[in-house]
């Protein structure tokens, strides 16, 4: 089965103060949730966007999946929630405690039917 991914790249480098594990931790969670998210539609898509502007780097990771309820929103970033069948439910939990741990911010949007949007914003070094 193929799915269309999309990297969106800047010419230039964005500077954080951050470790690298914990970014790749963060990027690995993200996508795997939306390559799941994305497992049983047509045409599955999910685009990645690195940016910046004048006082942060910003990922956004979006995805055309299922979506995620509004009844489940709030919860989405609560320890041992998970709608998978398998998991932990700690992922989005222990990134966005990273993430905060470094003075930033995470974020989504989601439309059930029609995907999810995660963006990160982390302060430039």
């Amino acid at each position: 089965r193929t799915m269309d991914i999309k990297l969106h790249l800047p010419d230039k480098r964005f500077l954080v103060f951050a470790d690298k594990g914990h970014i790749m931790r963060v990027l690995n969670n993200l996508v795997k949730n939306a390559i799941q998210a994305i497992s049983q539609i047509e045409n599955p898509k999910v685009d990645i966007e690195l940016t910046d502007d004048s006082k942060n780097v910003i990922i956004i990771v979006s995805d055309n999946g299922h979506g995620i309820s509004e009844e489940n929103k709030p919860k989405v970033f609560e320890p041992k929630f998970t709608t998978k069948t398998s998991g932990m439910g700690l992922g989005l939990a222990m990134i966005k405690n990273i993430i905060e741990t470094y003075n930033g911010s995470i974020t989504f949007t989601s439309k059930v039917g029609e995907g999810s949007t995660f963006k990160v914003t982390l302060p430039k070094g």
